[in-house]
C-alpha cells in the first residue's frame, strides 16, 4: 500500500483465533529480529501522514464475550488510549481500522443489532457490520454505510487524497447447505457472494451522506474478496478465491473500472493475504509458503500458520519474521502496516488455539 492511504486488513483466520479452540506444530526460520509493542492487540492502521505517528488498532476488552474496542498508541506502544469505549458505537465487535489521509478521522467496522455475535460477524468476516467514521480522539461518531442483515462490510481502506473508499463486501446468496444453518451465515458458504465496493468521499457533504456514487466490481468473477487498499497510482489492492473455496489464495491488483487484473503472487497453492506497498516500492504480505505441509485447498483454514514476507523491487520474497518457531506453537502473522517512511512494518501475531489474545509486534524491514 502506498505511504498515505492505511492497509491493515484481518486475516480471515483471526476469528478463529478469537473464537474457535484448534492445536498445531510449528518450523521456519528468519534472519529479521521483531520486537513486541503491545502484549494485546488486533488489526493496526499506522498513520502515514506528517501530522503524527499514531499507530490506531483494535484489541479485546470483554474476555468472556471477546467483544472489542478502537484504541490508538505511540510506535513504542506508550500513549495507548482507548478511542470508542464509552460510546454509543461500543456495542461488540468494534474495530478494523484504516487512517483517513487528513490525520483526524478512522473508518472502523461495529458490529450492527442484526449480529448473532458469532465467529462469522467477527472483523474478520465483516457480516452484520456497518461503517463509522470517528475522529482520533473519540468524537464525532457518524455511520457512514448501512449494511443489510446477513450482509458484510469487511476491510474498508480511503485512497491517497481520502477522496475514494473501497471494502469488500458480500452480498447472501441464497444457497443453503445442509447442515450448515447454525454455523454460517443463512447457512450459505460465506465463501462465496463477494464483491468489490468503491464510493465517493466527501467528508463535509452538507446533507450528511459522506460516501456516494456507489459501484461495485467483481475483476476476478465470482468468490472471495478481501480488499488491502490503493497504491500510489491508484489501482486497487486485494485478494481472491474462486469457487467458494474455503481459503485465502493469491493478492492481485487492478485499475479501478476492473480491468487490467494482475496476480502478485502467483502461488495457488499457498495462503496468500493483505498485500501492501510501502512508500519505497517494496511488496509486503503474509503467507503460508513456509509451511510446505500446508498445501491449500486441501488444507484446512484451521492447520494455517503464516509469516511475514518482503520482496524488493526485482528480488523474490523474503520471510521476515519467524513466529511460529519464536512462540513454539501454531502462529497466524496477519494483519500488519507499514510505517511512513516504508522502514518498519507493525504487525498482529495471534495464537491460532484462541487461548490467549492476539499481540501486536514490530520489525525492521531494511
Amino acid at each position: 500500500m502506498n505511504s498515505a492511504s492505511s492497509c491493515q486488513a484481518s486475516l480471515v483466520c483471526a476469528a478463529f483465533a478469537a473464537l474457535l479452540v484448534i492445536t498445531g506444530v510449528t518450523t521456519g526460520a528468519a534472519p529479521f529480529e521483531p520486537r513486541l509493542v503491545a502484549q494485546s492487540g488486533g488489526r493496526v492502521a499506522w498513520y502515514h501522514g506528517s501530522k503524527h505517528e499514531l499507530i490506531a488498532y483494535d484489541a479485546v476488552s470483554d474476555e468472556r464475550r471477546k467483544d472489542t474496542e478502537l484504541y490508538v498508541m505511540n510506535p513504542d506502544g506508550s500513549g495507548r488510549r482507548c478511542v470508542t469505549c464509552g460510546s454509543p458505537i461500543s456495542t461488540g465487535f468494534v474495530g478494523q481500522p484504516a487512517w483517513h489521509p487528513d490525520g483526524d478521522h478512522l473508518v472502523i467496522q461495529v458490529e450492527n443489532k442484526n449480529s448473532a455475535h458469532k465467529f462469522y460477524n467477527h472483523m474478520s468476516w465483516g457480516i452484520d457490520a456497518d461503517l463509522w467514521l470517528i475522529n482520533k480522539d473519540g468524537s464525532g461518531a457518524r455511520k457512514i454505510s448501512d449494511t443489510p442483515p446477513g450482509h458484510a462490510a469487511l476491510h474498508p481502506h480511503f485512497n491517497q487524497d481520502g477522496s475514494r473508499l473501497m471494502f469488500a463486501e458480500r452480498i447472501p446468496t441464497g444457497k443453503v447447505i445442509p447442515g450448515l444453518r447454525l454455523i454460517t451465515p443463512g447457512g450459505e458458504n460465506h465463501w462465496l457472494g463477494w464483491r468489490i465496493h468503491l464510493a465517493k468521499v466527501d467528508l463535509e457533504a452538507p446533507d450528511g451522506k459522506v460516501l456516494s456514487d456507489h459501484r461495485t466490481l467483481a475483476p476476478n468473477g465470482q468468490g472471495f474478496y478481501e480488499t488491502h487498499g490503493f497504491t500510489d497510482d491508484g489501482r486497487l489492492l486485494y485478494s481472491h478465491t474462486d469457487a467458494g473455496r474455503a481459503y485465502v489464495d493469491d493478492i492481485f491488483s487492478a485499475l479501478p473500472d476492473g480491468s487490467k487484473v494482475k496476480n502478485l503472487t502467483n502461488s495457488p497453492s499457498t495462503w496468500d493475504e493483505h498485500g501492501q506497498y510501502s512508500s519505497r516500492g517494496d511488496f509486503a504480505f503474509i503467507s503460508s509458503r513456509f509451511d510446505k505441509s500446508l498445501r491449500f485447498p486441501r488444507s484446512r483454514a484451521a492447520q494455517l500458520r503464516t509469516e511475514l514476507f518482503v520482496e524488493k523491487s526485482g528480488g523474490s520474497p523474503v520471510q521476515m519474521t519467524n513466529m511460529n518457531t519464536t512462540k513454539g506453537r501454531r502462529i497466524a502473522v496477519s494483519d500488519f502496516d507499514w510505517d511512513c517512511d516504508g522502514k518498519r512494518i507493525v504487525f498482529q501475531v495471534a495464537v491460532v488455539d484462541g487461548s490467549v489474545n492476539p499481540e501486536i509486534w514490530m520489525i525492521d524491514a531494511n
